[in-house]
């Protein structure tokens, strides 16, 4: 039997806990409300590398400074995104034995440009309102290009594609939130390098449509945000990436990103 003190004690944490749960999703509604736009920028650092079989079927590694511009609008149960990510750097050179028989350019350093351009939109289906969940589509971009210290030889590539995309959104409290956001490509565009070499025209390029039989890709993003005046905001950022081309011949990618920067909200 539970005795009358206990029931009172649960009685009353039930009801703290209720409280809890409508002051959030009155602090979601008005939060929604008074605030549908945001757009943020930051800095930070990437871990990047790739593997180009096109070239040769080795790991490079282009860790570099990053700069993200992203947003939102929320719009009734839509969720309008934006995310660009841009990395500008080095590749690290690859010390070699005498006796490894490969070209002595592995040995110096390369110039790499990456970007990417993603737009996403969402539409509410689950969740309560301090922790309401998202599922819609995206249209990403995601290019690269690598010139060869000292050498003729530049590499692109670039994919354009259609994803699955989903947001899932935590309301800690009036001042503290955490998002979450993940795409996965399923149809899309590729450019790609045929071989090792100078790239005269894009007609040296080889062009092909790409789906789950030769492109399987990865795109998550988690941002912690917190807002101490009505206008502006910081925020925390962590990116991964993971990628895998199969034509014409196989390119692996992974990143992960770091980084911090202000937010306006209005």
């Amino acid at each position: 039997m539970i005795s009358v003190k206990k029931f009172t004690y649960i009685f009353f944490l039930c009801i703290l806990l209720n409280a809890g749960h409508a002051g959030a999703e009155e602090v979601f509604a008005q939060t929604e409300k008074e605030t549908p736009f945001r757009i943020g920028t930051c800095l930070g650092y990437s871990f990047a590398g790739y593997r180009e079989e096109t070239d040769m079927p080795l790991n490079r590694y282009a860790n570099s400074f990053i700069f993200i511009l992203d947003g939102n609008i929320q719009k009734g149960n839509f969720l309008y995104s934006f995310n660009s990510i841009f990395l500008l750097g080095k590749t690290m050179a690859i010390e070699m034995n005498s006796d490894q028989l490969y070209f002595s350019y592995y040995q110096k350093e390369a110039n790499f440009l990456m970007a990417s351009f993603e737009n996403s939109l969402d539409y509410r289906l689950w969740g309560s309102g301090a922790f309401p969940g998202y599922l819609g589509g995206a249209i990403r971009l995601d290019a690269s290009l690598i010139h060869l210290q000292e050498t003729f030889y530049y590499s692109l590539t670039a994919v354009l594609s259609l994803n699955v995309h989903v947001t899932q959104k935590w309301i800690i409290n009036e001042n503290n939130s955490f998002i979450f956001s993940a795409s996965v490509p399923v149809f899309g565009f590729a450019v790609r390098p045929p071989y090792y070499g100078l790239l005269y025209s894009p007609l040296d390029l080889s062009m092909d449509f790409v789906s789950i039989h030769n492109y399987w890709a990865l795109f998550c993003d988690a941002k912690y945000q917190y807002r101490f005046n009505k206008l502006l905001s910081l925020y925390a950022n962590l990116g991964i990436e993971l990628s895998h081309i199969d034509f014409p011949q196989p390119r692996k990618n992974a990143l992960i990103n770091l980084s911090a920067g202000i937010s306006f909200i209005f």
